[in-house]
């Protein structure tokens, strides 16, 4: 699948590189590489480059919104809410994330998710997502 015609992020804010897995409504198995070269990792303060939290709750967000049957394209996906995130270990340059949503169940035009990244078998982040599509 096109992820530049699925999702209506475009670089640096796009942060979903391929998808591994689809069943669209149920689950999603993408991916993000992480390289050196990443916007979000240059002047890092004490020199060691890690992926920010908030930036790998986006990845699952943006992850999640391949559970839509159609394209994003025109449309925005919103993170409209976090619940019990755990951040375990940090996402390095070299890593290549393995980002698995499930939906939950939807209420109030918002559709929850449980989302984990992880690289290697490790878990790095996992969160329960509130997302909204407008």
């Amino acid at each position: 699948m096109d992820i530049l015609a699925h999702l209506p992020h475009r670089a640096p804010l796009l942060l979903v590189d391929r998808l591994l897995e689809r069943e669209p409504g149920l689950r999603v198995v993408a991916e993000k590489l992480i390289t050196a070269s990443e916007p979000y990792l240059q002047d890092h303060p004490d020199g060691r480059a890690q992926v920010p939290g908030p930036l790998l709750l986006e990845m699952l967000a943006q992850a999640g919104g391949f559970l839509e049957a159609g394209t994003l394209h025109g449309a925005s996906i919103f993170l409209a809410g976090v619940r019990d995130a755990r951040f375990l270990a940090p996402a390095l340059p070299g890593d290549r994330l393995r980002l698995e949503v499930a939906a939950e169940g939807a209420f109030a035009g918002l559709m929850r998710l449980q989302g984990t990244a992880s690289c290697e078998g490790r878990d790095l982040c996992t969160a329960t997502l509130l997302v909204k599509r407008l």
